[in-house]
């Protein structure tokens, strides 16, 4: 990611809560990111959180699935099922962020074939 587009998920975190990034590589075509984006959108509940979409490189080489909530594990847990229906997403590495009550943050990072 460049500086620009980590900037941008910066400030959307400190304005929205906790984050869910998922980022994938190879995938094959656009319907099979538009079903897990539709499935996202109906999915999460606005008491767990909001799907903001997915970003992919002008490339086709790779993207991201954004999802901010109160709580990035509760948010995740949500989301796991349905990215683990789809092959192309079986290596796709997960990023929680978290805003802590005392205002720390904590990140974790773990790979989705992990949590299979």
């Amino acid at each position: 990611m460049t500086s620009e587009e980590l900037f941008q998920i910066d400030k959307k975190i400190s304005e929205n809560g906790d984050v869910v990034i998922v980022s994938f590589s190879f995938f094959e075509n656009f319907d099979d990111i538009n079903r897990v984006d539709t499935l996202m959108f109906a999915s999460i509940s606005e008491d767990v959180g909001r799907y903001e979409g997915y970003q992919v490189e002008m490339d086709d080489t790779k993207g991201q699935f954004f999802a901010y909530g109160r709580n990035a594990e509760e948010l995740f847990k949500v989301m796991r099922p349905i990215l683990l229906q789809f092959d192309f997403l079986r290596t796709a590495m997960v990023y929680l962020h978290f805003n802590n009550e005392d205002g720390s943050q904590s990140e974790l990072e773990f790979s989705l074939k992990d949590v299979s």
